[in-house]
């Protein structure tokens, strides 16, 4: 019961110094930025000059067509992923081991970090979403949003556009877990916390080129292998991961604190 409370004690600090950071602000920006640029010179067009088409079908083309793939693992890992790199540097993380404990502190600088980058992706996908909600009519064609057949249940009804959007935005916060994650990985492997910036980036395009499709881990952001998409499939396949790097990181962080 102690160990679960010094978890959540200094989840909270992780996550709270994340979240009033200036790199998370930067990161919420950079994807946003990166979103409205591939659409804002359509969905400011007249209704008529639009074709019919709404919110989800704009939101829709800014995931797939502009840069937002290549943005989000660097901006999930520049919002979170330095957290160990500053308490190295200051050596404050040998105080709050001793508030924490060990472990306590291990898991909850993970948890932190993590919840940190996947929410700096959701607030920026969402604020997207708000905005083509706003200056945009929802506008249910189906046929018209990429990955039918794996998005067909969830368009279905009044509130299909919206359903659509929001689950793009938890889909980025799982993904932005699973990278931050990488990224506070590489920092105990290295103090230099530019390598935690860009380390993510790195492996994530690696692994996108060597990886099988059904594999690749930029579907959870854009799902092009429409035929084999499934929420479940998508699910399992990222807490692997996440899971994965977890261990990986605390068996690093206890070989850096037993060497000092």
């Amino acid at each position: 019961m102690k160990t679960y409370e010094s978890v959540v004690r200094s989840t909270r600090v992780n996550l709270r110094t994340t979240m009033t950071s200036a790199n998370f602000v930067i990161a919420v920006l950079l994807c946003y930025s990166v979103l409205m640029a591939e659409t804002i010179d359509s969905i400011f067009l007249p209704a008529i000059s639009r074709g019919g088409y709404g919110d989800a079908y704009f939101f829709n083309i800014s995931l797939h067509f502009s840069y937002y793939i290549y943005a989000a693992p660097l901006a999930c890992a520049f919002a979170s992923s330095g957290l160990f790199c500053d308490d190295a540097e200051t050596g404050y993380y040998r105080l709050r081991m001793m508030k924490a404990g060990r472990r306590g502190y291990q898991l909850g600088m993970w948890f932190g970090s993590t919840i940190g980058g996947g929410l700096a992706l959701f607030t920026s996908v969402a604020l997207f979403a708000f905005t083509c909600r706003i200056i945009l009519q929802p506008h249910f064609m189906p046929s018209n949003i990429a990955a039918v057949d794996g998005w067909r249940p969830v368009l279905a009804g009044p509130f299909g556009n919206w359903m659509y959007m929001l689950l793009n935005a938890l889909l980025a916060f799982l993904f932005g877990m699973i990278w931050s994650g990488v990224g506070l990985m590489f920092s105990i492997l290295s103090p230099n916390r530019y390598v935690s910036y860009f380390a993510p980036f790195i492996v994530c395009f690696c692994s996108q080129l060597a990886l099988p499709p059904y594999l690749q881990p930029n579907e959870m952001l854009v799902q092009m292998n429409w035929a084999s998409f499934s929420f479940a499939k998508l699910a399992v396949y990222q807490t692997v991961l996440y899971v994965a790097a977890m261990i990986v990181f605390i068996r690093l962080m206890d070989r850096r604190l037993m060497d000092g």
